[in-house]
Parts: structure tokens; sequence; C-alpha cells
């Protein structure tokens, strides 16, 4: 669009088409737009909370009937703060369908140890599960004690953040808060144990998904659905967890354009994984980035119209100013993070491909990477999964099978996590200095402890086609890293093993080596080092 108005400038160098059209789409694209572009120039706050997918309510289900004028709450995910820091063992990114990672501008902070670690926690009396931590919180359900919870941040104001796996029956799972003095933290549930946390457990991912092709979006999942809109290639589509037949229920944002936000349904062969690509803006006309928002913000530089910025999640709210990555232009124009005023952006949809540096490619041929899917029925089934991988392992890294297996129940959550069932990452190995897993890369928010405060960030895993391929790199990490050279001197000796690692500094939880040897002593997984 911009090539098509410099074709047409005055001998002055400007054109009142250029300057006139591009507004008047604007402003055309504002009015239909409607409550998502509410969403995109409403003060930016940290850690806001959007009703979660699931959440217990008296909502009716999701029918056939729900079309793309009619937005569903429920589609809605909660937006964490996120936190960027200087180490290579986090940053914040966003996934590409090849794996490729984009450069994002990191701030400096002090170094994490970032966690995968699922923390349980178990009421011990009937308990309230409440919308909010303070006295103004809503009660969502009344959830009877024994009831298992995901802890998903830290205690606020004597409530706990968490996810409630449900009942099975009335009531539904969802994020919510309880009171701390009535869970205490308990071992994850060994699947077999509880039929709503392995029920739970097999529910559709709330993931971001990318049509690889152009494709239909339909009204519902059967023969009687209608056509309600073609997607370009690449477009992307946030999951909504239901799955039927050959379809999956997507939430899409539509263009700002011809085609209006909504749900529906479509095609799984049509689509591939994808990270969340954010919210994106461009400049309907020249502007300035600026380092802040105050008098004396220094003005970086000039930005052309129609850049395309990410809009930063988080960020100090400001009334005139919004916070924005930028991409450069590959010569002058570097990336990096500014501010940009409110006045002179508008929504668009996530470009495709997102703007990235290249890291190691990841391909598969034809078609989207295949990943393959384990749902494990019983302890004995995740256990003996992973110890024959671990035992294979062993011969080439010289690990410990038992230290592997009792590690992958530790990190995986029984291969619970998302990061496992998503990416078959069992350790949490992250995708560092540009490479990534032999399936690409898994974007999650981990929960971390930086200078005495917990933060959320946005952290790049390795994905893995298989188990086994997690395992195999599991031992491989061990070999190459001479820190842990002591403790493969004593693989001979797994309890020893397991302490070696902690002292090498491989977790910082004081606890981590006695949590092995306990899982190794209460499983017998021992007879996977014979």
């Amino acid at each position: 669009m911009a090539r098509r108005y410099q074709a047409r400038r005055t001998s002055t160098g400007r054109s009142w088409p250029g300057v006139l059209v591009p507004l008047v789409l604007f402003v055309v694209t504002v009015a239909a737009s409607g409550e998502l572009q509410r969403v995109s120039f409403g003060p930016l706050t940290a850690g806001t909370q959007f009703p979660a997918a699931g959440m217990p309510t008296s909502t009716s289900a999701v029918s056939a009937a729900d079309s793309l004028g009619q937005p569903d709450q429920r589609l809605d995910m909660v937006t964490l703060e996120a936190r960027a820091v200087d180490d290579v063992t986090t940053s914040s990114v966003q996934v590409l369908p090849a794996g490729n990672v984009p450069d994002a501008p990191l701030q400096l902070t002090a170094r994490v140890t970032p966690t995968t670690r699922t923390r349980w926690v178990r009421s011990t009396s009937d308990t309230m599960l409440w919308s909010g931590s303070d006295s103004a919180a809503a009660a969502f359900t009344q959830v009877p004690g024994g009831s298992f919870f995901r802890a998903t941040g830290p205690e606020v104001d004597g409530r706990v953040p968490v996810y409630y796996v449900g009942d099975g029956l009335l009531r539904r799972p969802g994020n919510g808060w309880v009171d701390a003095g009535r869970v205490v933290t308990v071992d994850a549930p060994p699947p077999g144990q509880d039929s709503a946390v392995d029920a739970d457990a097999s529910r559709p991912l709330p993931v971001w998904v990318q049509a690889h092709r152009v494709t239909t979006l339909w009204s519902g999942p059967d023969g009687n659905a209608v056509s309600l809109t073609e997607l370009p290639q690449w477009t992307f589509l946030k999951v909504a967890g239901l799955e039927r037949g050959e379809r999956l229920l997507v939430n899409y944002a539509g263009d700002y354009a011809s085609r209006q936000s909504g749900i529906g349904w479509i095609d799984q062969s049509a689509i591939g994984p994808a990270g969340d690509p954010g919210r994106w803006v461009t400049n309907h006309r020249a502007t300035t980035l600026w380092s802040g928002v105050d008098g004396n913000a220094v003005r970086f530089a000039d930005l052309p119209q129609w850049s395309k910025l990410r809009i930063v999640e988080g960020a100090p709210p400001d009334s005139a100013r919004m916070e924005v990555e930028f991409f450069g232009d590959g010569r002058a124009l570097q990336a990096g993070a500014a501010w940009i005023a409110r006045a002179d952006v508008g929504p668009i949809t996530p470009p495709v491909p997102l703007p990235a540096r290249a890291i190691t490619p990841v391909t598969s041929g034809a078609g989207p990477l295949q990943v393959e899917q384990r749902a494990f029925t019983s302890t004995a089934d995740f256990i003996d999964t992973v110890g024959a991988a671990a035992q294979r392992s062993r011969k080439m890294s010289g690990v410990p099978a038992s230290v592997t297996v009792a590690q992958a129940i530790l990190e995986s959550d029984w291969g619970r996590s998302r990061l496992t069932r998503q990416g078959n990452n069992l350790f949490g190995i992250k995708a560092l200095g540009g490479v990534s897993g032999p399936a690409g890369v898994v974007t999650l928010a981990t929960w971390e402890y930086v200078d005495g405060a917990n933060v959320i960030v946005q952290a790049p895993f390795k994905a893995y086609k298989t188990l086994e391929q997690s395992v195999d790199d599991h031992g491989a990490f061990f070999a190459r890293n001479r820190r842990y050279a002591a403790a493969l001197a004593v693989a001979n000796d797994a309890r020893a093993f397991a302490r070696a690692i902690q002292d090498a500094g491989y977790a910082t939880d004081p606890s981590y080596a006695a949590k092995l040897i306990g899982l190794m002593d209460r499983y017998n997984l021992y007879r996977f080092d014979s």
C-alpha cells in the first residue's frame, strides 16, 4: 500500500492520498473492529487477567450455531506479566512454525534459575474457589476436601492462585484462587490415582496453531456446518480446547477488514502448532520512537509509515504512548523496544512470517512437523516407557537410568506438563544459543524467582518428535557439560549421582536430590540400572 501511494507523490514530496486515504481506512477499521480494537488500545496493565477457558461458570456449552459474530469469553486466556532477562537461560520470545525464534531485546536483570516443575496442592477441607485474592472477589464454586490444584503463582493476601482440575461432573476445570490455610503442598498425583487429574491431562491443550494452507473456517464440526470464511495460509488461531471428529474449535481474530473475529471449526489436517504471536499494530503515518513517556524521553528514531510493531505486554500504562517492539530495517534502524504515540497506530493481525532472526532450521520435508503424543494411564505405563528409553540412553551417556526416570517424574509431572504434552520435553531443556529441538521450539510462561521476587517470564524450550529423543538429549546434556564430570565419575551409584548433580548446581531446591532418591526407592527404579 505504501508503495502505491509513493508513486503518486507531488513535486513537494507529499501527497494528500498518501495521508488522507490511510487515515480514512484506519477510521473505518476502528469502527469495524469493535471490542478487539478496544482491547488493542486499552491501557496496558501488568498482569491483566481475562476469564480462563473452562472456568466454572453457568455458561452453556459451545454449540455448532456459534458464529463469527458471537465471541465466547471462555476462549480468552490468562495474560501473564513477563520479564525479560539477560542470561542465556531465558528470554522473551515467540515461536514460528519451523522452530525459529525472533530476536527480542533483553533488559539487564539478575541471573535466574528457571524451573518447569509443577507444584501441586490439595484441599484439607471443603473450600471456596474464588475469582481473585482480595475481599471483592466473587465465589466460583465450593470445592470438596481432598481436591487437587496446580499452583500457578505465589501466595497473595492469604490466597494461592491455582488451576482446578474439576471433578469430572458438575465442577468444570479452570483458574481461580483458594485460601492458603485450606491447602497443603503434596506430591504430584501419579496416573491412576485421581480420575479428575487424569481427565484434565487428556484435555486438548490451549495452544496456538497456524493454517499451513488456505482453508475453511466452519460453523460446526459435522457435515451440516456452513462455511464462515476462507482463511489465508499461515493464519494464527487460538485453540479453544474442543475437538470433534476431524475438526478443532478455534478463536479467530479477524483481519480488521472483510473477515470478522469470532469462533469456528477448522480441519485438523490443515493446521500445525505455533506459539502466541502477541498483539500487533502498525503506524498509519511516519512517527517517532521514544525512550519513555515523560518530558525527559530521548528521541530514538523516526519510524517509517506502515512499520509492523508488537505490543510489549505488561508495560507500564500510559494514556498517550504505548511500548512496542520493532524489528529494524536491516540497515540503519536497529531492532529494540521503545514508546510510540497511541494516536499514530492501529491494530493489525500478526505478520506472517513473524519478524525473526534465523536459527538452526528445522524441517520435515512437505507439511508440518509431526510430534508424537502419549497419554499415560498408570504409573507403570509411564515408568516402563521412560525406563526403556533411559536404559538405551545410559549406554551412550553413562547417566543412571534410575535417576533419569526419577527426574522425568519430577520435571514432567508424570508426563502431564504442557511442555511434555506439546513438545515431548520431559526435563525442561531450553532452546539455547539459537539451537532448537528436532521438532522446533515451544515457548511457555515459567514462574521464576529473581532477587527475592517471583516473576513470570516467557522462555523457549526444545521440542522433540518423541519422548525417546528427549531422554537422549537429557543424557547428552550431562555428558557434554564438564560441571557434571564429578557426577559421571560416580554414575555406578545412582544415589551418589543424584547428590552430585545437585552439588554441581543442577537445581536450587535443597531437597532435589532427596526427592529423586525418594522416587527411586518408592518405585524401585534401580532395576533399570542393571
